[in-house]
């Protein structure tokens, strides 16, 4: 007989039955040992299976159909497969270890999850292999990808078995991430933005973020409080985790919190420290968020991890990296003791260079003061000379002009008497000629004549004493002009020595402000650094009232009031009086 076409939807199947019916509507009888799936093609659909269990009253277990499920997922994945997952949480119980497996999208949202275990026997070759070649362990946040077998067991539910892990997916997954935030903060430009921050030359306030109860910790802390006793360094501390799923937000609330303070009070340097632990619980430490932080603190950072050879992102983008907190504060107690010293010699050079200036200053206007004594002299032994030699000159002269007056004066004087003798005699002889009549008239022409010569003899006598007067005033203006000549060359020298005073006061002055130019510009340059760390370690700066440090004890005895002051406020002192 022919068999009948087999339709797929008019095949209805009961297990362990077997009824024909006719062309159009077949039971199939199928053993209940035989596997259902070389018929799945004529069964009906999940949804007219339960419609058809439904109508028929009779339903299936739970167990029954997860029963089916396991099958079905035994019969799917008879090998094990590779599987990407994220450790969400690891818990270890009678030797296996428990993994919460997460998938998450690029948001770090969950897309799956499930669990999976690594049983007991497998877990000392598959975690000493990963640890070995990763330098990590385990931990909550690393990706894996693991060799599973997909399980599904009625009384559990669904999970992974994992027989195997690659570690170099991990540690391609973890470069990734590396490179993927060296990219950013280049794009960005902060990758290099601390590491162009001014390397502190000195320490005087430091701020501290670490773990609160860390060994790295206490030993930073030992050297520190002894240098914050000293008041040489103040150190403010923020507590933050440095692992797990909280290290990420604690480690950022904890900049934030150095930031706000190093607004009103500034730091230094931002230190970053903690002390020796697992390699795994690095990872923590490499994210973008951090690294950021880092770059963008507007003070140096300096990290000290506590592993030698192991560094994280948060050691690439700091202005400094330590291996351990302890040569962290080394490097902070050995820049403060380098200071110190440094503005110690500083000091001595600014005091040597000061006495130095003033010595050369001194010699140079006691010489010139010298010089000027002997010049000084000089011109006024060379003017009391002229002096002399003109008085001599004048008074020969004088002597000489009135010795000429009185010589024409005597020999006018005998001009006249020879003229009136001859005169007289003239008279005389006419006098024998003449009568007696004319004898009044003779005697009253002597008269006359008398009159005469008394008149010539008188404007005789006047010329002369006006020759003489005119002398005396050509005397008398000579002496003046020599005294006035000698006035104007003692004015002259007296001029030159005021001048040359003047210089020697100039170039004093020029080169006593010149020292202290050279002083307040070292000052400066001792202030530019900062005087509170110079003062914190225990040095003080005396200063006049005008505020001008005195660097010298002649120039403190000078002084009537001085300001001293200290890291912690200022004095005055007042000279007593004696």
């Amino acid at each position: 007989m022919k068999p009948l076409p087999l339709k797929k939807r008019q095949l209805s199947l009961c297990r362990g039955v077997s009824i024909l019916t006719c062309r159009s509507c077949i039971n199939l009888h199928v053993p209940v040992t035989l596997a259902l799936a070389p018929f799945s093609a004529w069964l009906p659909s999940s949804r007219e299976r339960l419609a058809i269990s439904i109508l028929q009253g009779r339903g299936v277990s739970l167990s029954d159909l997860l029963g089916r499920v396991a099958g079905a997922i035994k019969t799917a994945f008879e090998d094990p497969v590779w599987v990407r997952i994220e450790i969400s949480q690891l818990q270890m119980h009678s030797g296996h270890l428990y993994i919460a497996a997460v998938d998450r999208d690029q948001d770090g949202k969950e897309k799956a999850k499930a669990r999976a275990q690594i049983w007991a026997s497998r877990v000392p070759g598959i975690v000493r292999k990963f640890t070995g070649q990763t330098g990590i362990e385990l931990a909550s946040g690393i990706k894996l990808l693991v060799y599973a077998k997909p399980v599904f067991k009625p009384e559990y539910g669904f999970s992974l078995d994992i027989v195997d892990i690659d570690p170099n997916y991990t540690l391609g997954d973890m470069e990734a991430r590396l490179k993927r935030i060296r990219e950013r903060l280049k794009s960005e430009g902060l990758a290099q933005r601390n590491k162009q921050l001014a390397t502190p030359a000195d320490f005087a306030h430091v701020a501290v973020i670490s773990p609160p109860d860390a060994a790295g910790k206490g030993d930073f802390q030992a050297e520190a409080d002894r240098l914050d006793a000293a008041g040489l360094c103040r150190f403010t501390y923020f507590d933050a985790v440095f692992q797990g799923e909280r290290a990420k937000e604690s480690l950022k609330d904890a900049f934030m919190a150095a930031l706000s303070v190093h607004q009103h009070s500034t730091f230094c340097a931002l230190v970053l420290i903690r002390g020796g632990g697992a390699l795994a619980d690095l990872h923590w430490l490499n994210e973008y968020v951090l690294a950021g932080m880092v770059c963008k603190f507007p003070c140096p950072v300096l990290v000290g991890i506590g592993h030698e050879r192991d560094t994280t992102i948060l050691d690439e983008y700091a202005h400094r990296s330590f291996g351990t907190p302890s040569k962290v504060i080394a490097h902070i107690r050995q820049q403060i003791a380098t200071r110190a010293l440094r503005g110690l010699e500083d000091w001595q050079a600014i005091v040597h260079a000061a006495q130095a200036r003033l010595a050369l200053a001194e010699s140079r206007a006691l010489q010139k003061r010298a010089e000027i004594s002997t010049l000084t002299d000089r011109r006024l032994a060379q003017a009391e000379t002229a002096t002399i030699r003109q008085q001599e000159l004048v008074s020969r002269q004088g002597t000489a002009l009135l010795d000429l007056a009185v010589k024409q004066a005597d020999r006018l004087h005998d001009m006249a008497l020879t003229a009136a003798g001859a005169q007289v005699d003239i008279i005389a002889a006419k006098a024998e000629h003449l009568s007696i009549s004319v004898n009044d008239r003779a005697q009253s022409t002597v008269e006359r004549v008398e009159r005469d010569v008394m008149g010539a003899f008188n404007s005789i006598t006047l010329a002369t004493r006006r020759s003489i007067d005119g002398i005396d005033e050509h005397l008398q203006d000579q002496w003046l002009g020599v005294a006035a000549t000698a006035h104007r060359m003692l004015g002259t020298a007296t001029h030159h020595l005021e001048r040359d005073m003047a210089d020697i006061r100039h170039f004093a002055r020029k080169a006593l402000d010149d020292a202290q130019e050279q002083t307040r510009d070292v000052m400066a340059t001792i202030l530019a650094h900062g005087i509170d760390p110079t003062l914190k370690r225990g040095f003080a700066v005396v200063k006049d009232r005008t505020g001008m440090p005195i660097s010298s004890s002649h120039a403190a005895q000078q002084q009537e009031t001085m300001n001293i002051q200290f890291r912690d406020g200022t004095i005055r002192v007042k000279k007593e009086s004696t």
